[in-house]
């Protein structure tokens, strides 16, 4: 499949998703999910903006890999990551496209993979913490009730062990998310 095949079936795919999981409206978020969009906006803006710019100059340095000049770009999130994706970029570049990130896992399961010749991913999403991470940061932050704690996992992938992913831990106090620290955990691909 060449770039064009597999960002168009990438594409076909998401507006059919999109069919059957509309985007709903901001207003219908939760008071959590709306600092949850904002959190995912801001990093999202930040990362176009700026780190997105050293990825293609690190693509074009490593000519030895064959890298497309002018890579797809996959953008994948959670609803509120949609949401805020939509009211930043209205009119998406040709060469974007922004998905649930368990859709774009889904799509991965059944088209083959380009090894990052064509395309950059990019990730920011909230998640519940799992077992060991709970243990963790019970054990350094006592004080706060388990159940209001959050991780923001971010980050990128632009070939095969080029990347990083960070996972931020935030408290969610029922009115306001707040940063308890950022790169609670963090790897390097």
């Amino acid at each position: 499949m060449n770039k064009k095949e597999w960002f168009a079936a990438l594409k076909s795919f998401k507006q059919a998703r999109c069919q059957y999981n509309t985007i709903p409206h901001r207003s219908s978020l939760s008071d959590e999910k709306e600092w949850h969009c904002r959190i995912i906006g801001g990093e999202f803006i930040g990362w176009y903006q700026h780190h997105l710019r050293g990825i293609l100059a690190e693509r074009l340095a490593l000519r030895v890999r064959q890298f497309d000049p002018s890579p797809l770009i996959v953008f994948t999130t959670t609803i509120p990551g949609l949401i805020a994706a939509q009211e930043i970029m209205q009119e998406p570049p040709e060469n974007l496209v922004y998905l649930l990130q368990s859709d774009f896992e889904k799509w991965e399961k059944q088209n083959l993979v380009d090894e990052f010749t064509f395309h950059i991913h990019h990730w920011s999403y909230f998640r519940p913490l799992n077992q060991d991470e709970l243990t963790q940061a019970s054990k350094m932050y006592s004080e706060v009730n388990p159940e209001e704690l959050r991780i923001h996992a971010s980050g990128d992938l632009w070939g095969e062990l080029c990347g990083v992913g960070c996972e931020h831990l935030w408290r969610w106090n029922g009115q306001k998310m707040e940063l308890l620290e950022e790169a609670f955990s963090q790897v390097r691909f």
